[in-house]
């Protein structure tokens, strides 16, 4: 074969340029050789033409970008295998591979490319990768802005162990959708670890975090949870929040649950805060809870409450409060409640207020207080009621008092009941009670009095 050794020698550029894919299949390893520099103008047709076994002679360094493109998966195998120095492919041009033999690439030929030639791959040559081939080893290649390009399918690819070895540089540069493919697994080996965990948090973009997968954000412990930053927090979506535990928040300050909007506030299971969680609780925050929600404030946290907080206790959550919380509260607290929503308080939690509390109860609570309410008070509760708090009261109010109450209200403050009032006043309120009693109630206003509460009130002093 010498002659043709002789003929590709001193053929032109131009006619190796014209070869056809048969011609080019018919040459051997050394005829490849023999070519030399001639290879700078072989098109990607006639570089796809080329035997697996030949490749390692053509000269590689001259195919040009396009000429690139026609080498197969089989060829780079080839390259890659070969142990001579001579037998390789450049950095830049692992660029030009075309996305078929990137989407080929297995673990062992991704474990056989360099760091730089990784570096090199285009973000087509990314999108094409089948993560799921990458080694734990080889995940490290990536640059972060080649993580930056990648699916959340791809991410949701990468092996438990290959997704451990995320790196930070990494992790700053994943995005919304990339982070989306990150499962439970993937956290808890990434951010809950006791040595990377909380600065692998913190490398993420804070849209990288609103994506991330209830079941990932609920996987996250203390380490984890803990990790998360305002920025992080204030852009979490209300599925992510209705997930979080006390492991995963309980090192949260008060800056961080202060971060959180009313709407993730509404989301949130309120039993997971700790008493200074609770007690950091905003006005805004509060006004948005629910009756079920209130409910779950710890005692003590409630009790931190200033009266401005306590204001913002919505009509709807009003009802939810208990009986250990409301305890806690001075006559201060009770008064700073929002009086038009004060009439919604449970009537088993209002009977347990103490009465030198309801004795201090400022006229706005007292006008408040519906029939139920009233009905509910105790004995001791209708005795501490003051002159001025008795005065407000309307008919209503009187007429809710259990049959035997108004006997409980001390001379002088009989008197307090307004004229419209006493229009609630039923026989068993006047049989009840003393002739001092009488006379304080009626003196002055006789004439106020209905036939047939002017009965009843001759009845009362007749057998009293």
């Amino acid at each position: 074969m010498a002659g043709l050794e002789t003929f590709l020698t001193n053929i032109s550029s131009t006619q190796v340029r014209g070869l056809s894919n048969a011609s080019i299949k018919a040459l051997d390893a050394a005829n490849f050789a023999t070519l030399g520099d001639k290879a700078e103008v072989f098109s990607a047709t006639q570089v796809g033409a080329i035997d697996d076994a030949d490749i390692g002679s053509v000269t590689l360094s001259k195919l040009s970008s396009a000429a690139l493109a026609g080498l197969t998966l089989g060829h780079v195998r080839a390259i890659n295998t070969d142990t001579t120095d001579a037998v390789a492919l450049s950095d830049d041009q692992y660029s030009y591979l075309s996305t078929t033999v990137v989407a080929g690439l297995v673990e062992a030929d991704l474990d056989s490319i360099s760091n730089d030639q990784f570096g090199k791959l285009t973000s087509k040559q990314i999108t094409a990768l089948k993560l799921d081939q990458l080694s734990e080893t080889s995940v490290g290649k990536l640059t972060g802005d080649q993580i930056g390009k990648l699916s959340s399918d791809q991410i949701k690819a990468l092996s438990d162990g290959a997704a451990a070895k995320l790196t930070i540089a990494q992790l700053e540069k994943l995005t919304a959708a990339g982070a989306a493919g990150l499962e439970a697994q993937d956290a808890v080996a990434l951010f809950n670890d006791a040595t990377n965990g909380a600065a692998n948090v913190a490398a993420l973009d804070p849209k990288a975090v609103a994506a991330l997968s209830a079941a990932a954000i609920q996987a996250l412990d203390g380490v984890g949870g803990g990790a998360l930053t305002t920025d992080q927090i204030k852009v979490l979506t209300t599925d992510q929040v209705k997930v979080l535990t006390a492991d995963e928040i309980g090192g949260w300050d008060a800056a961080k649950i202060e971060a959180l909007s009313s709407k993730q506030i509404q989301a949130l299971n309120i039993a997971v805060l700790n008493t200074v969680q609770a007690g950091a609780l905003t006005e805004t925050q509060i006004a948005g809870l629910s009756s079920t929600q209130i409910k779950d404030v710890v005692a003590d946290g409630f009790a931190t409450w200033t009266p401005a907080k306590l204001g913002k206790i919505s009509t709807a959550a009003m009802a939810g409060l208990t009986g250990g919380q409301v305890e806690k509260l001075d006559t201060v607290g009770v008064n700073a409640l929002n009086a038009k929503a004060f009439a919604a308080l449970n009537t088993t939690v209002l009977a347990g207020i103490d009465e030198a509390i309801i004795g201090l109860l400022d006229t706005d609570h007292v006008k408040a207080l519906s029939a139920d309410q009233v009905k509910a008070l105790s004995p001791d509760q209708v005795t501490a009621l003051t002159g001025t708090q008795v005065e407000v009261m309307s008919s209503a109010q009187i007429a809710a008092l259990e049959a035997g109450d108004l006997a409980l209200f001390a001379v002088g403050e009989l008197a307090k009941i307004s004229e419209t009032a006493i229009k609630g006043l039923e026989k068993e309120d006047f049989l009840s009670l003393t002739d001092a009693q009488l006379e304080d109630l009626t003196a002055s206003r006789e004439s106020k009095f209905s036939q047939d509460q002017t009965n009843w009130i001759i009845e009362a002093y007749t057998t009293s």
